[in-house]
This record gives C-alpha cells, sequence and structure tokens, in this order.
C-alpha cells in the first residue's frame, strides 16, 4: 500500500488528485498547507504531491525545505491529476524498470459498454464507450470504434503534425456502442492517411457493409465513401499481421458473436475482451456446440500469461443474477479467471452506463479484496479515459 500527501489550498485540485491515487488502492492525506504546526507523519510517505498553481512559489519553497519532508521522499512539484498517474506509474513499477524506455503503450478513449454516458458522476471515469489505442513496434492499432474514438482522433492529429497516419483499426464485433464513433473519426477524412479496418471473419458480419449503413442519409449526413483517406476494409483469419505486431482472433461468449485480440508484443502480451460472459452455471452460451465448461477452458488458453488483460467486468456478481445472457461478466468471475490464468495485470473494462465513479472506486476495492483473501499473484485497476500504461 503507497501513501502520498497532497498539498493545495485548491480544493477541487485535491478531490481529483484524491480520486486518482484512491482508485489505484493508496492511501491519501490532504491538507491546505503543510508548515512546522502540521503535524503528519512522514515514516510511511512515498510522495508529497505540491499544487505550485494554488500554493504559489514562496510556498512551495517553504514546504520543499520544511523539516518534516525527508531526503528520501519525492516531492513533486506540478499541477493536475496527470501529476498523480504519472508518480504512481513511477513508483508502482520495478526499481530495475523506472528508468527503462517502452515503445509499447495503452491509452484509454473509452471505457463504457452499451451507451454513451456523460455526466458530473462519471467524469472521473468517463462515459464514452470502447475504443484502446495501443502503440506498439512502430504501429498504431485501435481496438474499437466507440464513442472514444473521436477525441483520439484529434489526439492522433495533433501527434503527427502533418505526417500521414497509418492505422490499424480493429473491431470486435458490430454492436453499435462498438462502431458509433467511426463517423467522427477525423483521419478517415484526411487523404493522406492510410487505415486498415480489420474484422475476424469468424465472427461473420459484412464489415464494410454494417459501416456503411449505420453513415446512410436516414441516420448521418455524410457517406462512407466522401471519407478522403485510403480505407481499406479487411476480413481476417484467426491469425493476422498488424504491420510488425502479430495479433490472435477468438470468439468470446456474446449474443450475435463476437471476438477477443491478443496482440504479441515484446514487453508481454495484450488481451482485448470487452464484451464476454464467463457463466459457471452454464445458462447463457453463446457459441453453438460449446458448453460453459469448454468455454472456460478454452478461454483460459487465450488469455493465459497476459501481461495485460481488458476485460468485460459490467457486473457484480450479485447484479448479473438478473441479467444473465445478456454478454456480459461479473467482476467476481473475471478476477478469478484472470488469476487462474497468471495473468500480470487486469484492467475492468465496458462499466455499466449507470455505474457512477464511487460505483467503479468500489468494484476496484472488491477486487483488490478479492486478490489479497485468495493471495493470488494480480495487479487490478479499472480502465479510465485518459489512463497511459507503459508495458
Amino acid at each position: 500500500m503507497k501513501n502520498a500527501i497532497l498539498v493545495s489550498s485548491d480544493a477541487r485540485w485535491r478531490a481529483v488528485t484524491e480520486g486518482t491515487l484512491l482508485s489505484r488502492g493508496w492511501r491519501v492525506a490532504s491538507c491546505s498547507g503543510l508548515g512546522e504546526e502540521d503535524r503528519i507523519e512522514l515514516a510511511q510517505v512515498q510522495a508529497v504531491l505540491l499544487d505550485v498553481d494554488s500554493l504559489g512559489a514562496e510556498e512551495v519553497a517553504r514546504v520543499m525545505s520544511s523539516k518534516q519532508i525527508g531526503s528520501g521522499i519525492p516531492v513533486i512539484v506540478a499541477p493536475g491529476f496527470r501529476a498523480a498517474e504519472n508518480l504512481a506509474d513511477f513508483l508502482e513499477s520495478p526499481a530495475e524498470d523506472r528508468n527503462a524506455v517502452s515503445d509499447v503503450k495503452l491509452r484509454f478513449w473509452g471505457v463504457r459498454g452499451s451507451i454513451p454516458s456523460p455526466g458530473l458522476e462519471t467524469s472521473f471515469y468517463g462515459g464514452n464507450t470502447s475504443c484502446v489505442e495501443l502503440k506498439a513496434a512502430g504501429e498504431t492499432l485501435i481496438l474499437d470504434a466507440g464513442s472514444g474514438i473521436r477525441p483520439l482522433g484529434d489526439a492522433l492529429i495533433h501527434e503527427a503534425a502533418g505526417a500521414p497516419l497509418h492505422l490499424h483499426l480493429l473491431f470486435s464485433h458490430t454492436h453499435w456502442d462498438h462502431i458509433q464513433g467511426f463517423p467522427f473519426f477525423r483521419p478517415a477524412y484526411q487523404p493522406a492517411n492510410r487505415i486498415r479496418l480489420i474484422g475476424y471473419s469468424g465472427v461473420r458480419h459484412d464489415l464494410e457493409s454494417v459501416l456503411d449503413a449505420q453513415m446512410e442519409l436516414p441516420y448521418f449526413p455524410v457517406s462512407m465513401s466522401d471519407m478522403m483517406a485510403d480505407v481499406e476494409v479487411v476480413q481476417v483469419d484467426e491469425r493476422f499481421e498488424c504491420g510488425s505486431v502479430q495479433v490472435r482472433a477468438f470468439f468470446t461468449n456474446h449474443p450475435g458473436k463476437c471476438c477477443g485480440f491478443r496482440m504479441m508484443t515484446r514487453s508481454g502480451d495484450v488481451a482485448y475482451v470487452p464484451d464476454n460472459e464467463l457463466n459457471k452455471s452454464g445458462l447463457a452460451a453463446h457459441m453453438p456446440r460449446e458448453d460453459a465448461k469448454h468455454f472456460r477452458e478454452r478461454f483460459l488458453g487465450e488469455i493465459r500469461g497476459a501481461r495485460v488483460l481488458i476485460h468485460d467486468s459490467q457486473y457484480t456478481r450479485e447484479e448479473y443474477v438478473d441479467r444473465v445472457g445478456w454478454g456480459h461478466s461479473s467482476l467476481e468471475d473475471v478476477v478469478q479467471v484472470a488469476a487462474e490464468a497468471e495473468v500480470e495485470r487486469l484492467i475492468l473494462f465496458h462499466h455499466d452506463p449507470v455505474r457512477t465513479d464511487e460505483g467503479v472506486n468500489a468494484l476496484v476495492a472488491m477486487a483488490r479484496g478479492l486478490v489479497e483473501a485468495n493471495g493470488w499473484k494480480l495487479r487490478v485497476d479499472a480502465a479510465r479515459e485518459g489512463l497511459e500504461i507503459s508495458l
């Protein structure tokens, strides 16, 4: 358990930064100032964060020179929750990895299931539907095109600074919450860009016709043929390549057929499983001629040993009782399967649209409690828009 002290006279800054660290399992003490009169036990503190914008340079200098701040405690002077996120990544990584530079990075742009859910109560984790970015070996892979792909597209254009983009966009399936952002993906309207739209042939959805249909005139004012980029739609077999990145597709348990993807990188494998129903009862088997036992054994083989598993964790087991057959998993089953498959890090994903930030924090606490109670070696976090992971 990590411990941090936050110092800021801005209550909102303290709340956002505290939420960032609490969501990762840290213990946090926040205060408006840290003087000789403050009695805060620092023996177990791993970091002190100072909000320079609210404190001012003189107060920051006074805090940093305080006798209470030991020489072995990192002091971070920066505004905003990104400072907390970066610090947490640094302190939670193995000491030998802290100076290593990785070219394998995950970024989360949409983390909700079913329907976008913007609002004050979902602002911390985010309300956009499924979209994850993976950069590896010089390639950019985009996993699903939910509403989160719109801000991703803007970010990619900004980062490219005029250079052409070569992108691989993988679709797990064509339910609306996984394709609805595609018409708003700005890189597809720039002539110099090349975008490969990839669907697993086993899912048996005509990807091009589905994407084209949602942009027909009754639904959208611009057709897919108006996209000026070099857009190629391909249906792939179980094993395929995105440039130099090897990928394997596999069936998940979801109505209408759906797949997950396992990306092999030099820093470890990433498994993306956005919609999947892990049911022990066998009451909801969406794959023909496959019972629950066989599916579980097959699925364990697909994710075994992954460095990161991004998995549908939409319900608690109590909630799942009334949602059997809906195609989504309970948190408890996901944690158990991830631990059994010896996954290193589990990212809870596809949050229920009615789940508030407080509710997602509760799921994280529940998941970590299960890991601790069973003595499993598994790190658990919740997907959040803006979360970046370096492998």
